[in-house]
């Protein structure tokens, strides 16, 4: 009897624990509701300490996308996007354990669920059950609260309408300090699709048909992105650098493991991604 004191003990000082400092599924990316769409946003910086240059957002909008890019859905996102950054309106996914016998009046012995495992063990418990994914409010980050602030001091507002013209305007001008994409997606067999990008600008959103997504049967993803236009230094400028890291950190959230190669199509150099997807 003292035994399973001990081990009941144990168990829920480790739930206890869990539940206070949840391990993240997703440490990076943040999510808001728009529109009753959830969007995973990503704020991209080219180190630590540089400030915010590229604002990745995706939406599983489904194969039947086109409504989340008209002008209407993209004016009103950018509006709930800054709304968000002001008053840390994210949300992150966090492992929560997955018991029933922890509920309060449950007739059963809670398992022992170990808070530090590493994250092969959390995927293992993942797919057995022993772990959920969950919502969980979070403030907004350091610095996406200097972004804003600073968005706000340029804008000369701090009508949140105003400041979403002014990040979009920003976004729409090439080669400047900031430039803003949407990736679209669908979820299919559990995994992230992503079927096309656009560039956000002042009066929506800008498709960019020369990047394609191609998922192939062996469930491997093809990704063409030209990088280059034969212009600016090397034969490149920032306005392709930027939409390449975009969309190649974006795949890095959607936990896509990819192998690059480079060719010339005659107008500039291509990257071309096969990608595989590792959870």
């Amino acid at each position: 009897m003292k035994s399973m004191l001990v081990t009941c003990s144990m168990t829920m000082m480790a739930y206890l624990w869990f539940t206070d400092s949840a391990l993240a599924a997703d440490t990076k990316s943040l999510y808001f509701d728009s529109q009753e769409v959830e969007v995973m946003v990503d704020l991209q910086s080219d180190t630590t300490r540089s400030a915010i240059n590229r604002v990745v957002f995706s939406a599983a909008c489904g194969q039947h996308y086109l409504r989340c890019a008209s002008d209407s859905f993209q004016a009103r996102m950018m509006d709930d996007f800054v709304t968000a950054l002001k008053y840390g309106r994210f949300y992150k996914y966090v492992y929560m354990p997955s018991d029933p016998c922890i509920e309060p009046g449950a007739d059963c012995i809670p398992k022992v669920i170990n808070p530090f495992a590493e994250a092969s063990a959390v995927n293992e418990n993942v797919q057995s059950g022993s772990y959920r994914l969950q919502r969980q409010r979070t403030n907004t980050p350091s610095k996406g609260q200097v972004f804003v602030d600073a968005m706000m001091a340029e804008a000369g507002s701090e009508v949140f309408g105003v400041v979403a013209d002014h990040l979009k305007s920003k976004s729409e001008t090439k080669n400047n300090s900031l430039s803003m994409y949407m990736i679209f997606n669908a979820q299919v067999r559990g995994k992230k699709v992503p079927l096309a990008v656009c560039k956000i600008v002042g009066q929506g959103c800008d498709f960019q048909p020369d990047v394609t997504f191609e998922e192939r049967f062996n469930g491997e993803l093809f990704v063409s992105i030209p990088v280059g236009d034969g212009s600016g230094i090397g034969g490149n400028n920032p306005e392709y650098r930027h939409r390449q890291r975009s969309i190649e950190d974006i795949l890095n959230e959607f936990e896509y493991k990819c192998i690059p190669a480079y060719t010339n199509s005659g107008n500039g150099r291509v990257l071309q991604l096969v990608c595989s997807y590792m959870k």
